[in-house]
């Protein structure tokens, strides 16, 4: 029989171990990312303000910076010339994205009532109302 040969009872619980082992091993990789906890699936726009305000921290820039910027590309690549026509026009040598954000912070300043909703709905108004598209 071409040199195989049967595994006794020791081999056989040896390799359920090892692979128990293996197992285990496996689920306690993945168990500190598991363990995190999960992001809100909405960050208010007082939420999103606090992270842009906050300048010595390094994520808290990073996602002030990722979310702002991620708003505005789903936007543009949801634009239909028929059925979601642009309302938010930048220009195309315009501000740096620092200077939207800095904006957007003064902006929110005075328009508080906007505070608990939607970050990226008022994102899209304050551009709106600050870069609209000229009609006619």
């Amino acid at each position: 029989m071409l040199g195989l040969r049967k595994p006794n009872f020791s081999e056989k619980t040896l390799n359920k171990h090892l692979a128990v082992l293996g197992l285990c091993f496996g689920i306690a990789g993945f168990a500190p990312a598991m363990a995190q906890q999960a992001p809100k699936a909405s960050t208010t726009t007082e939420q999103y303000v606090a992270y842009c305000n906050n300048k010595a921290d390094v994520a808290a820039q990073n996602f002030c910076h990722g979310f702002g910027q991620g708003v505005y590309e789903t936007y543009l690549v949801s634009r239909h010339p028929k059925n979601a026509p642009n309302f938010i026009c930048l220009e195309p040598k315009g501000n740096t994205r620092q200077q939207y954000i800095d904006g957007f912070v003064k902006w929110t300043a005075a328009n508080a009532r906007f505070n608990q909703m939607s970050a990226a709905d008022t994102i899209l108004r304050y551009l709106g109302e600050t870069y609209p598209c000229k009609r006619g």
